[in-house]
């Protein structure tokens, strides 16, 4: 709370203009009887003590009510005073200053001659309302300072919070000047960024119009990507514009400075929420999956590209994060772009991004990059053989040039990233047809990593179902702890066309249908029971095994695009996936 010292200035002008009026001496008193104010022979003793003669200043104060002595020196109050019946003063009148209910000063009327107490005496009920209004000024006053001394303390407390934001904030007026910044803007700008500045010397004309155009709706938010010099290098910001609206509308712009490189963190965070592989995670006994997870530890540290190859459902992002996660670049992002699941139109513009007005439909501000997100990070390219020929070409300038263009754009822009690409098809018979790029093959194919197909490492089946069965003990509330023969031998008399996808899958069904500890045959969906394809050896050919198995799914599916949906579920693999095998098997 703020003192009555602190008005002691406004106190004293009142004090001296109640006396030129009334012609009688005022006092006033804080609440540690130091007074603040005086007149006449009071004035001297501004600023000093009157805990030893101010007896009625400290009943006031005490009881927070008005007092008047009609005879000083006399008075039961006046008993412990050592001018007691030799007292100067004739009449005295004290009112509290009450703030919120509480004396925290008093002011009084003192009169030293019997033409003054005379006078007060015979106006008295007059000169208490007057003292008393004059007490409620001051202590109107004190809110006052209160209120000033709390808006100081709340805009420094402001201004504290705001200087401890990363981001660097700006406001400006409608005209662009700047009203308001924060230490990251000054730490941006420099000393180009004052009081009164205006965005013009700071930002480009074309930002600087797209900023002031918030003003005229208060629905635009305005997101750009701004290039900053600043004393040591250039920066690469997104700066975010909204209005500011005041009691008639847009009174002035915020203007928000993210890093661009904050921005990457985010987003990586976010992504490794729920792709935290490892390689423990790499699951198998086999031969194969223990040389996968001794060279991926290898590779881990290097900056050369990885080419994963596998069939549908083997793991390849899987191992691919795993690898990610383990290198040098682990606190960067892993983009993961599934060049079949994007539509051809689209997967340019997701990869490469593109600027503002490049094509009908580009969002204001264009549009940054999958690639450009995963500077400092790892970009997955999952099944690049089914990438586009115009494509490829642009994405082996990444490789070769470790830089792009936006579409629609004319500066190259550097990246920083390590390419792992992933696919099932045969690379070499697609060059060949001249469906892939040989210098892309080339370029991605540096250090080969080949995940065998499940039916190749049945050995592996153990370890994986037990990995399944906790994983979905805890998901589905159950208690399964065994696996009967009979289970067993089925899973080791099928093909796994789906491979581990698949398996996870057999392994969710049965545990949603058992109610004991064991899992049985007759927990196995039907196309695991009736495995009649492969009693001759000449039923072993894949493409054959991989037709009928999805014939069989396709059956036991309602038509449409909804069947199809439940087929690949059942499969264990993408709906993307299905598609592709419909085609290249001929099923209608």
């Amino acid at each position: 709370m703020v003192e009555l010292m602190a008005v002691k200035d406004y106190a004293q002008q009142i004090a001296e203009a109640i006396a030129t009026v009334v012609k009688i001496d005022i006092e006033i008193a804080d609440h540690n009887l130091v007074r603040i104010a005086g007149t006449g022979r009071y004035h001297k003793g501004v600023g000093q003590s009157m805990d030893r003669q101010g007896y009625i200043y400290k009943e006031v104060l005490r009881t927070g009510h008005q007092f008047v002595i009609e005879t000083p020196g006399n008075h039961p109050l006046c008993a412990p005073c050592k001018a007691r019946g030799n007292c100067s003063e004739k009449y005295e009148v004290v009112s509290p200053i009450n703030v919120n209910g509480k004396a925290v000063g008093a002011i009084g009327l003192i009169c030293f001659t019997e033409v003054q107490a005379k006078l007060i005496e015979e106006n008295q009920h007059s000169y208490l309302i007057f003292l008393t209004k004059m007490a409620e000024t001051i202590a109107l006053k004190l809110k006052e300072q209160e209120y000033l001394a709390g808006l100081v303390s709340a805009n420094h407390y402001l201004n504290s919070i705001i200087d401890c934001l990363e981001e660097g904030l700006l406001t400006v007026d409608l005209d662009g000047s700047v009203l308001h910044f924060n230490q990251a803007a000054k730490g941006l700008f420099g000393s180009l960024l004052t009081p009164r500045s205006n965005l013009k010397t700071l930002l480009s004309e074309q930002i600087v119009a797209d900023i002031l155009k918030v003003a005229r709706d208060r629905d635009e938010i305005v997101e750009r990507e701004v290039h900053i010099d600043t004393k040591k290098n250039r920066v690469r910001m997104v700066l975010r514009a909204t209005p500011i609206d005041g009691e008639d509308g847009v009174k002035s712009i915020a203007v928000v400075l993210r890093s661009f490189d904050e921005i990457t963190r985010i987003a990586n965070r976010l992504a490794l929420q729920d792709a935290s592989y490892t390689i423990r995670d790499i699951l198998g006994v086999s031969e194969a999956m223990c040389q996968i997870r001794e060279r991926a530890k290898i590779v881990a540290a290097s900056i050369s590209t990885v080419l994963i190859r596998g069939e549908s459902g083997t793991g390849k992002e899987m191992l691919a994060r795993s690898i990610h996660n383990l290198s040098p670049r682990q606190h960067g992002t892993f983009m993961a772009i599934n060049c079949t699941a994007i539509p051809e139109s689209l997967l340019e513009s997701e990869l490469f991004g593109y600027e503002e007005g490049a094509f009908t439909g580009a969002r204001k501000g264009g549009k940054i990059g999958k690639i450009e997100l995963a500077s400092k990070g790892t970009l997955f390219l999952d099944e690049i053989g089914d990438m586009p020929l115009f494509l490829q070409a642009k994405i082996l300038r990444v490789l070769q040039e470790r830089q792009i263009e936006r579409i629609g754009g004319t500066t190259p822009i550097p990246v920083d990233v390590r390419v792992i690409a992933a696919t099932h098809r045969n690379l070499e018979d697609m060059m060949a047809k001249g469906e892939f790029r040989e210098d892309l093959y080339y370029r991605i194919n540096v250090i080969p990593m080949d995940i065998k197909p499940l039916r190749d490492r049945k050995e592996d089946l153990a370890i994986l179902c037990e990995h399944f069965v906790k994983d979905y003990n805890q998901r589905l509330n159950k208690n399964v702890q065994f696996l009967s023969d009979g289970f067993r031998q089925r899973l080791q008399e099928y093909m796994w066309p789906g491979n581990v996808r698949e398996l996870q899958n057999v392994i969710e069904y049965a545990m949603n249908l058992t109610e004991g500890a064991t899992l049985i045959e007759e927990h196995l969906s039907s196309r695991l029971k009736q495995n009649s394809m492969y009693d001759d050896l000449g039923s072993f050919n894949l493409e054959k095994i991989e037709r009928e198995t999805i014939l069989r799914c396709f059956q036991n599916c309602e038509p449409g695009v909804r069947g199809k949906e439940r087929a690949a579920k059942a499969l264990g693999i993408g709906l993307a996936t299905l598609y592709r095998k419909l085609a290249r098997y001929n099923i209608e």
